[in-house]
Parts: C-alpha cells; structure tokens; sequence
C-alpha cells in the first residue's frame, strides 16, 4: 500500500508542472498578443486542415524556434517572405499552428514601439508600427498604418486588410503635403480626416464624412463622403467647377464636368457651365499620346453668351467657338515621315465674346490673328530628295476673314554640287558651281469665317505651280577678294489668266462712253522669268593701339565693303508675249499682264541693270579691366554691326539711285543696353505740283539731287537690369554654415541668426521710336515706351507687372500685374489688368496637387463686357 504522504507529494508535483506549462503557454500567448487590442479570430479546425501554398523564407539577425509549440521568434532586421508578400519589422513572432505572424517596430526602454515596419505586396509598400497577418486567409490587421497612394499619402491608426483588393481603415487622414510625403516634417500643413475609409485595388479610396483641417484647425470644409483615385493610372470622375454670380448674366454653376480615361493612350474631358439669364457653354478636350511615338490634343468650344436682360438697351447675343488641335511626333517615331499639326481656328471675335472670358487674363485679348498648319514631310534614304505637302490658315479675328492655302504640295532638292570631286577640295568656278530646286504647288482661298467650306469659298481660288532653281559658284581673286556668280530660273504654271479689254459704249443722252472689262480665261498658261548676279567683296582690318597702362588700350575696326550687279530683263516686252495693253480713260494705253492675278504673281516689268553697293562695318575697343587677372583687359563693343547700303539702276531713264539704308546695333554694358537703330534717305529733290484748277495737289520726284532727307528712321532701346549688374552672385550655402528646415531649406542664417536668401529680379524696359515723312510733307511718330519685370520678395513670394504707354496719345495700353505665393500645399494666384477697356482681375487660391486642384480651390474673377462691370 502506497504511503499517503508519497501521494500527496506526488499530486503536488503533478500540480507544480501544470502551472508552469500553463505559465510558458500564457508567455508565449502574451508575445503573440502583447498589444491587448483586437485580434482576427480564425477557426483552429479549418486552418489546421490547410497547407500553405508556398514556402515561407525568413531571416533575422538572431532565431528562435520552440519546436514543441511550432513558434519561431525573429529578432533584429527581421524579414519573411511569402509569394508576392514581403514584411520587414524589428521583432516577427511566426505561429505555424494557425500561420499568424505578428510584427512590431523597435521599442524604447519603456517598451513602447516608436519605430516602423513594412509590408509590401506587389510592389506597394505600407509602413506600421504593429502587425498581424495570416499567411492563409491573407488577412491582416494593422496600427498606425502608413501608405503612398498616387500624389498622396493616407495615414490611418487601425487598417484591416480583408484581402488582396480591399483595405477597411479607422481614423485616417489624406494629404498631398510634399514635405509630409518626403518625410521632412511629421505634420502636414492640412489634411483631410475621416473616421472611415476604405481603400480598393490601391485604386480609389472611399470615405464617410469628411473634414479638412488646416494646420490642424478644423475647417468648415467638410463633406457627407468622398471619392478620390489613390493611383497614378487613369480613372472616370467628376470634375468640380466653379459657382457664383455674374450681374450681366446671373447665377452660375461653371465649368462642371466629367473625365473619361479612352484606352491606354487617350483621354476625353468634358465641361459645361449654364447661367441663369440664358448663357451657356460646352467645352470638349480629347487628349491622346504614345510614348516615342506622337502626342497631340483636340478641343472644341462653343458658348452661347447673352448679356443683360432681354429688352434693355444693353442687352446683347452672341454665339462664339474655337476649334484647336495639336498634334507633333517624336523624333524616334519615323526619321523618314514626319507629320505634325497646329490649328487654332474660332469664330470672329471669340477672344472678346466668350463667355468664359479668361483670354482676358492671359492677354489673348489682344491677339488679332491665328495661324494653323497642318504638314506631311516623307525623306528618303537614298537621295536628298524632300516632299513635304501643307494645309495652313491665316485668320483674321477683327476682319472675319480668312486666307486658306489649301493644299500646297513642295518637292524640294537641297544645294548639291554636280562638278565636285568625290574627294579632295573644290577648285575652279566649275567645280564650286551649285544648284538647287524647288517645286511649289498652292491653292489659295481668301473666304471669311461665314463663308468657310462653302461653294462661295472656291469660287474666287487662286492655284498654280512654280518651279525654280538657283545657280552660284565662286572663287578668290587675288588671295583677298570673294568673287561670286549666280543666276536664277523660275517657271510658273497657271490654270487660268487675266484679259482686260476696253470699248466704247452708247450711254444715251449722256453720248459714248469707255468701258473697262476685266475677264478670266480658263485655260493652261505658263511663263518664265531669270535673273543674273555677280558680286565682290573683302574686308579691310584697322588697329590704332594705345599706350598699354592707359584705360583704352586698342581700336579696331573691320570694314567689308562689296559691290555686286544684277540684271533682270523686261519682261514686259512684246517679244515674251506676258503682257498686253488695253485703252485708259485717258486716252493713254495701260499696259497689264495676263497673270496680274496669278497666286505667285506677274512677271517682274522693266529691265533693271543695277549695281549694288554696301559697307558693312564692326568697331570695338579693348580696355583695361582689373576683375580679370590673366589677360587684364576685356573687349567692348562700339557697333555691333553698322550697315550702309544703296543701288544704281543703269537702266533707268531717271531717278537711278535707290534710297540709302543705313541700320545698326549697339549693346553697351554688358549687353544690358541695346540701341537698335535704322534710317533711310532718299537723295532726289521733292517737287510740289499744283495741277490746273488748284485740285488733288501732288509731290513727285525729280532728277535732281536734293538735300538727302530722311524718309524715315527708327530707333529702339531696351535696357534689362539684374543683380548681375551689380557684382557677382552669393553663394549663401558657402558662406553660412547654418541652413533651415522644413519651409526654411532657402534661408541660411548667421551667428546672429539673420535669414539670408536669394533675392531674385528682374526688370525689362523699352523704348521705341519711329518717324515717317511722305513725300507730300505728311509726318507719322510714334513713340512707345514699355516696362516689365519680376522681383520675388521672398523665396515663395513673386510679382510680374508689365505696362506700355504711348507717349504720343498720353495714355497707357495693356497693363498686367499679377502676384503668386507658394503655401506649401497651396498656391496663390492673383492678376489684375487696371486699366483700360479690357480692366479685370482673377483671384485664385488652391490645393497645387493635381488630384485635388479643381476639388479644393477658391477662385474669382471680374471681367469688363460691353461696358458692363461684373
């Protein structure tokens, strides 16, 4: 029989290793659980019953595996890996029971966890302090989540992965804070908060109510929900516009819209506002690209714009659109075919009469015409051979009307050397000769905007071909003189020519009268025309040196003088059989030609025999300077270039010489200065002429050398200053050794702590002076003076102004000032145009992501329109 004490000792025993296997399972529970919040719950049947579907790789500065319980503890640069799951943490404990993993940050010496795990699947990446995650399920709890979506981050306190696609998250925030993202601050400047959140596919992220908060204040701003694409990839959405009250048109919602994503390469976006007395607008922008391939955008814009009430003197309709479309092709696309395209066509007066009237502040206002052109280029491999075909616009916005080149087709051959050696170097006027030639087919139309593509728009076309090709050769003559030859030919086909005939008709009681009559001819017609050129020139250098301690040290002066001859025949001779000649009212035969209409006009009339004459002249100076210490002097310039030009005619019967041109530049301190400067003279005697009656008095010229007076001349100065002018720019990063943070990177700071920054500016001004004498007396001037400029105050501060005024009419013309101010995650606009008919402002404050742009801004303008302020 068993001794009662042995049994009582025993059960004891029995009781002591009990407890202590019941404390190392609680140890070992509370390492899995240690945080004490929620937990996922996972059925220990149905997850003992399952295999994992891959291996799991893990690996840590220092292992522990309790192989009885099936638990492995990775201490210090922990990671696992798992298919596309990485986690990387500072403690990882594995339960290969359940296949849990539980992951935690670095903790303190209070045991609290201050630093960060990661989680990437993939490729996107979350940051936590804590972790748990079922390698099975692939659900996952998370605390103090964070993750980059798009241009922003969400920062959450519990997120709750439920699988691979959705992510359920409890009071998180939103931001575009550049600094917040980059980690340089652990506060954002604003944020929008939520209590619940739900992110999916890392696509689009889904919130209850929602508020902004600014600097950590609580604003107004607050909505029931929110929708916002937390990926870079294209995605449909509403875009938000604008709402007020315009007091010639009313209340407004404007520029309300939908964005759709077409494809992979292309988007549309669509916008349209509405007005409360009657206006509206439709605005439709399609956007396509390919990477090294093309990129290109098509719009269309139509509004209807009504001012005032109907019935009041004011009140005014209009209808307005634009058509525009871009399209330009990468280089690496196709080096043999080149397509691009550029047209911006509207209806008359569009930049004035939109109703939308934003050209106002970006000065478009002031635009009297478009250009658009649309052009094929094909090269081939082998030969130089280019074909290009074009459809280009010339529209003019005041006038309404249009010149349309539609189409022109070129075939163009590049100078080429027909006589050159293969190799060596070209000798002889033989060998040097060269050659080109151009073949240019055009179709003009001249049409107004109310008559586009109507059969009145090809009534009145103009088409033909010319051909034409250059010849030159040259050579040196005497080691000193450029001797040059060249000619050239050019043909023209026309489908149709010019007759002009007069007779006389019976006009009743008032007896004969003449009767001019101009008729086209259809019909294949063509003439020809060339001309011959020679020429000789050289250059002449001049140098007056000084004493070499003085000031100026040298003069230079180079001189190239040419003298060159033309001739041209008359080809309005009988003999080349391109011009008749029909009766004038003045009994005097008037001589014509067959193609005075043609697209590339008549063939030249009058012989010229001319000599050209010209001296082109350069004068600089050297001078001391002390700032350079290895030559000790610098260059200035007196004249840039100084042009002296005229012609005789040896084939005219009177007046042979040409007017004199003179023109010339000069850039005085450091080409900060610019003087721009031309004039030309005319050295024949201006003679008054009284007709009998004492009616129409003319001035003519006579051939009789006068006093050279100036029929007109000009003169432009334009002086740009910066801080260049005045030294050499501070380099603050050597200078001070102490930099700011966060906001404050551009400022450094002295041992006294004053900021230093770059202070920025920039001021342009002009003034520009022309006059013109006819030959009757009559004076022209005009005498316009600008100024423009930039100056940023401060790092994030700018100011742009620029005014003209005329100082003939004593009045300002187009006058901007406009203001910016960068506010870390917001942007500032303001410009104002104070003066003048077209006298607005536009304010406009900001989130600068773009995801936010249009969502979270202020914006106002006040626009002038047909006198009345709004």
């Amino acid at each position: 029989m068993i001794n009662s004490g042995f049994k009582y000792k025993t059960v004891c025993l029995f009781f002591l290793i009990f407890n202590i296997l019941l404390a190392q399972q609680e140890d070992e529970n509370a390492a899995v659980q240690s945080s004490g919040k929620d937990s996922i719950q996972i059925s220990a049947d149905t997850v003992t019953k399952e295999r994992l579907e891959d291996v799991v790789n893990s690996s840590a500065d220092e292992i522990r595996n309790t192989i009885s319980k099936k638990f492995s503890y990775l201490i210090n640069n922990a990671k696992v890996t798992y298919q596309d799951m990485e986690m990387n943490a500072d403690y990882i404990v594995i339960d290969w029971n359940t296949s849990d993993i539980y992951a935690r940050g670095k903790t303190d010496s209070l045991g609290r966890i201050v630093g960060t795990t990661t989680f990437t699947q993939a490729g996107k990446k979350y940051e936590y302090r804590e972790a748990r995650f079922n390698m099975k399920t692939k659900q996952g709890l998370t605390y103090n989540v964070r993750t980059e979506e798009s241009e922003g981050v969400i920062v959450a306190e519990v997120a709750k992965k439920m699988n691979d696609d959705e992510y359920y998250m409890r009071r998180g925030i939103y931001t575009t804070d550049e600094y917040f993202k980059a980690k340089k601050d652990s506060i954002p400047d604003y944020y929008l908060s939520a209590d619940k959140m739900k992110l999916i596919k890392s696509k689009t992220l889904v919130t209850g109510p929602i508020e902004m908060y600014i600097e950590q204040i609580p604003t107004p701003f607050m909505l029931p929900f929110a929708i916002l694409p937390a990926t870079s990839k294209r995605s449909a959405g509403l875009l938000i516009g604008t709402f007020g009250e315009r007091q010639s048109k009313g209340f407004y919602l404007d520029r309300w819209g939908v964005y759709i994503p077409i494809g992979e390469y292309a988007d549309y976006e669509f916008r349209t506002g509405a007005y409360t007395k009657g206006s509206w607008m439709l605005d439709n922008n399609l956007r396509y690209t390919k990477r090294y391939r093309y990129s290109g955008n098509l719009s269309f814009r139509f509004d209807k714009n009504i001012n005032s009430t109907k019935g009041l003197p004011d009140y005014s309709e209009s209808s307005n659109y634009s058509i525009t479309w871009s399209h330009s092709q990468s280089d690496k696309a196709n080096p043999n075919l080149t397509f691009s395209a550029s047209v911006n066509y509207m209806s008359s007066n569009y930049y004035a009469n939109s109703v939308n009237p934003i050209n106002l502040v970006n000065s478009n206002v002031v635009s009297n015409q478009t250009n658009s052109s649309v052009s094929v280029v094909k090269r081939f491999n082998t030969t130089p051979l280019t074909v290009s075909a074009n459809v280009s616009a010339n529209q003019s916005i005041q006038l309404g009307t249009v010149t349309m080149v539609l189409p022109q087709l070129a075939v163009n051959m590049p100078q080429f050397y027909p006589f050159a050696p293969k190799s060596g170097t070209k000798k002889g006027l033989l060998q040097n000769l060269s050659m080109d030639y151009r073949m240019d087919l055009r179709n003009n139309l001249t049409t107004t905007t109310d008559d586009m593509f109507t059969q009145r728009m090809f009534d009145n076309a103009k088409n033909g071909i010319q051909q034409t090709t250059q010849l030159s050769t040259g050579g040196t003559i005497l080691n000193y003189f450029q001797f040059t030859l060249g000619g050239n030919y050019k043909e023209i086909w026309a489908t149709k020519t010019q007759q002009t005939i007069s007779y006389w008709k019976n006009s009743g009681a008032m007896g004969d009268s003449l009767k001019i009559e101009t008729f086209d001819k259809n019909g294949f017609a063509s003439y020809r025309t060339f001309n011959l050129s020679a020429g000789l020139s050289t250059t002449l250098y001049g140098q007056l040196n000084f004493n070499k301690e003085g000031l100026i040290r040298a003069i230079r002066h180079v001189v190239t003088p040419s003298i060159s001859f033309g001739y041209t025949p008359d080809f309005s001779d009988p003999s080349w059989g391109y011009y008749s000649t029909y009766l004038g009212v003045d009994g005097k035969p008037v001589k014509y030609s067959y193609f005075k209409d043609n697209i590339f006009g008549a063939p030249p009339s009058g012989l010229s025999n001319s000599i050209g004459i010209s001296i082109a002249n350069n004068l600089e100076m050297k001078v001391r300077d002390q700032s350079d210490k290895k030559k000790g002097e610098r260059k200035i310039k007196i004249f840039d270039y100084l042009n002296i030009g005229t012609s005789y005619n040896m084939a005219a019967d009177s007046l042979r010489w040409s007017p004199i041109s003179v023109n010339g530049a000069t850039s005085l301190w450091n080409s900060k200065l610019k003087v721009n400067y031309s004039m030309t003279m005319n050295p024949y005697k201006a003679v008054y002429n009284i007709p009998k009656g004492g009616y129409s008095p003319t001035w003519h010229y006579v051939d009789e050398f006068g006093n050279f007076a100036p029929t007109n001349y000009s003169i432009g100065l334009t002086f740009g200053l910066d801080p260049t002018m005045f030294g050499e720019k501070t380099d603050y990063g050597k200078k001070y050794k102490k930099q700011g943070t966060i906001r404050y990177e551009k400022y450094y700071f002295d041992d006294d702590n004053y900021a230093h920054f770059d202070l920025p500016w920039r001021i342009n001004t002009s003034l520009n002076y022309n006059y013109s004498k006819a030959i009757n007396g009559t004076l022209n001037k005009t005498i316009m003076t600008s100024l423009s400029g930039s100056v940023s105050p401060s790092p994030y501060w700018n100011i742009n102004f620029t005014t003209n005024y005329d100082l003939m009419a004593k009045e300002f013309t187009y006058t901007t000032i406009g203001l910016s101010r960068d506010l870390r995650s917001f942007t500032i606009n303001f410009n104002w145009n104070p003066m003048g008919y077209y006298k607005s402002w536009d304010f406009f404050i900001g989130i600068k992501a773009n995801i936010l742009r249009d969502a979270v801004k202020y914006q106002d303008r006040s626009f002038r329109n047909y006198g009345s302020s709004f």
